[in-house]
């Protein structure tokens, strides 16, 4: 039975989520066992967990690699972090000149962001958020589009909010990476909370049919303490864990450590300078045949 603990961001415990399917046509990876929408909601709501700032330093450094991707696009201007958490990103978007806003369905992690952070959070889920005419400069999906259960219709939702030469930003592991490929069921992107991971061309090829032109695509570089590395590489067990498990009693846990393990795509993609391309995206390629087969797909 899937729990708000399953549901936490530091759960990386291997091995603890349902039944899979890959779309025949695109690899995208679904895992039908999630709860409904609405449950969900509820679960992620009274989500709690506590050791997520523990990492507050590695964190910060992976948002700001982020937040360094999308200013070579569009330098400053009014920012939506979707899903932001703690607030972790946003504070330092704010330091670096952004207007930025938070949107976040987690109660806890909402009121740390606006109590003890100061920030502006919106407290509900993406499709219940009334912003009015708002419209942003910049919109992130950070680890966002995984646990949803349209992530379609989110793309759709965020690239509305778009300013004319704004651009969304989307954070997302992807399934069709070397690494997810090598580690195959101890993967670290296969979790109870995950939905759906979308491979890399499905995101590039989702992304374009909103109007979007893919303006960067890279791998994305965490950063996190040595000892956070250690833990998660010995949770994947083998020869390789036993060996990590000797190591964390002689290395120095707390030093911060970046690692490109290449399984998690950073994608910028921006929408048209002038109103008219706005309101007029280029139509999707339609194929001839539609493939719709799932297969399942058998854990070790």
């Amino acid at each position: 039975m899937l729990d708000s603990e399953l549901l936490s961001p530091t759960n990386h415990r291997p091995g603890e989520y349902g039944d899979l399917y890959r779309c025949a046509a695109c690899g995208t990876l679904q895992q039908p066992s999630v709860p409904d929408p609405a449950r969900l909601a509820r679960l992620y709501r009274g989500m709690r967990d506590d050791a997520y700032l523990t990492e507050d330093a590695g964190r910060r450094r992976t948002a700001r690699r982020i937040l360094d991707m999308v200013g070579r696009h569009v330098p400053i201007g009014r920012l939506l972090d979707v899903g932001c958490g703690h607030g972790l990103l946003l504070d330092e978007a704010r330091l670096l000149g952004w207007e930025v806003e938070g949107v976040e369905v987690c109660e806890t992690a909402a009121a740390y962001a606006r109590g003890t952070l100061g920030l502006k959070v919106h407290e509900a889920a993406l499709e219940d958020l009334d912003l009015g005419d708002e419209r942003f400069d910049a919109v992130l999906l950070a680890d966002v589009v995984e646990h949803l259960s349209d992530p379609v219709s989110a793309l759709r939702r965020c690239r509305g909010l778009l300013k004319p030469g704004g651009v969304l930003c989307v954070v997302t592991p992807d399934p069709s990476s070397a690494t997810a490929r090598i580690a195959g069921p101890r993967w670290w992107g296969l979790l109870p909370a995950h939905t759906f991971l979308l491979p890399r061309a499905t995101l590039r090829g989702l992304l374009r049919a909103q109007g979007l032109r893919i303006a960067e695509d890279a791998s994305l570089v965490r950063s996190f303490s040595l000892g956070y590395w250690l833990a998660g590489f010995a949770e994947r067990g083998g020869r390789l864990g036993a060996a990590v498990g000797a190591a964390r009693r002689v290395l120095p846990r707390k030093a911060i450590v970046s690692v490109p393990l290449g399984d998690e795509r950073v994608m910028v993609a921006a929408t048209p300078r002038s109103a008219r391309a706005q309101a007029e995206p280029p139509a999707p390629r339609r194929s001839r045949r539609r493939r719709e087969t799932v297969v399942h797909a058998e854990r070790a």
